[in-house]
């Protein structure tokens, strides 16, 4: 599964369980519509954040997930990542924007 396959469904935020006792550290995020379900994997976590705005409010607005290079510039809006880079691989940053919001950057990412 591609993230384009989740264009066309409104999904709730149904779930983030982010593991760091386990090694390399993870992050499930499951999102789900009436006719639909997306569950989004990460590995190597890095750093997360998480900002829920409440239980009734997790309609997501938008999903996205940038690579952010090994070598190379990385976009203005990921600065605040940098200390996170680890000079070994690209990054994956995954952002989730809505009422609530979610940001981890992983070192792999997975959608099924």
């Amino acid at each position: 599964m591609t993230l384009e396959a989740l264009r066309g469904h409104f999904y709730w935020l149904t779930s983030v369980v982010i593991r760091t006792d386990l090694q390399p550290s993870e992050a499930i995020i499951e999102l789900s519509s009436e006719s639909a379900h997306a569950t989004l994997h990460l590995v190597g976590v890095l750093h997360a954040r998480a900002d829920f705005s409440g239980p009734d409010c997790d309609f997501v607005d938008e999903v996205v997930v940038r690579e952010l290079p090994r070598q190379g510039p990385w976009p203005a809006e990921a600065r605040h990542l940098l200390q996170h880079h680890n000079n070994r691989c690209a990054l994956q940053w995954l952002t989730i924007t809505g009422p609530s919001e979610v940001e981890i950057l992983a070192e792999e990412f997975t959608a099924d």
